[in-house]
């Protein structure tokens, strides 16, 4: 069985393009298509009212995918509960979750922009948020690389881990980068004493540097190690850099197609845990961003 990719949209222009995001992934990975429209809960409105406004939402988004992707099998669904809750479900059997970075709320309760964070927040497979103009599809793919014995509070890009059912960071950027054909940039930042780059005047500053920077580029080649092996013809570039991560992402995600995160189960909690740096580059990414769960 094949697992859909699924665009959650609100007649919004931003799910519209979510919408072509999913469908041009459906294609890249030879997956089905579902588009879904939750009504959600909306005080005062009849429900034949929010049913009739789904169905055209739906049929909208439908007639929208079709034409883009015509060998696509492509499928829409309507979901009488909240936008979060309805996207979260469809999450558990799904290939990726795909929103827009806003939407227009209103009947359909499918305010995207607090939506997409909630999803990206609890979901059980990768959500992809889409921002920032179309891309060609060539650009490089760019993933962010933790140190695994660092916490993210302390401003570095999110973590990557190997997991058994290729549901990690490393795994679904290596996998897209080969569907693309395209580049991946592994990017690690690491941290001065000083909090940005050193200075590199004296050679007591310079050693520290080289240090950093070999420190790095070991945590991105163990990060990438597995995936790496598994996808020979993906054309890697190690990308080391002093100071804050998500400026260090933010610069990548100027010439990439995607950007690709990771996010860490919150012991005790439900649901992950993002972090300062993933709601940095959620809200301010020039690209579209993809937050993946880690087993």
């Amino acid at each position: 069985m094949v697992l859909p990719v699924v665009a959650g949209v609100d007649g919004s222009d931003s799910s519209l393009r979510a919408v072509d995001w999913a469908a041009d992934a459906a294609v890249r990975h030879e997956a089905p298509l579902r588009v879904l429209c939750a009504t959600g809960p909306a005080l005062g409105t009849p429900v034949p009212e929010l049913r009739e406004n789904a169905e055209r939402i739906r049929d909208l988004a439908l007639e929208h995918a079709r034409k883009r992707v015509p060998s696509v099998e492509v499928t829409g669904e309507i979901v009488p509960e909240n936008a979060a809750g309805a996207l979260l479900s469809a999450g558990r059997n799904a290939f990726a979750l795909v929103v827009g970075s806003r939407g227009r709320g209103g009947v359909t309760g499918m305010l995207l922009g607090s939506v997409g964070l909630a999803v990206a927040g609890r979901a059980d497979c990768p959500v992809v948020v889409v921002r920032g103009e179309p891309d060609s599809g060539t650009e490089p793919v760019v993933l962010g690389v933790q140190d695994e014995d660092a916490e993210e509070a302390t401003g570095r890009a999110p973590g990557i881990e190997d997991t058994a059912e290729g549901r990690s960071a490393a795994e679904f950027a290596f996998r897209e980068a080969q569907r693309r054909g395209c580049e991946l940039i592994a990017l690690h930042a690491w941290r001065t004493s000083g909090g940005g780059e050193p200075d590199s005047g004296g050679p007591e500053e310079g050693d520290v540097a080289e240090q950093g920077r070999a420190r790095a580029e070991k945590v991105i080649d163990e990060a990438v190690g597995p995936a790496r092996e598994r996808y020979p013809d993906v054309v890697v570039r190690r990308r080391a850099t002093a100071g804050p991560a998500r400026q260090a992402l933010l610069n990548a995600a100027r010439e990439a197609s995607l950007l690709v995160v990771g996010a860490h189960a919150r012991h005790g909690h439900f649901g992950l845990q993002l972090g300062l740096v993933n709601h940095a580059v959620l809200h301010h990414s020039p690209c579209p961003v993809a937050v993946v769960p880690q087993a």
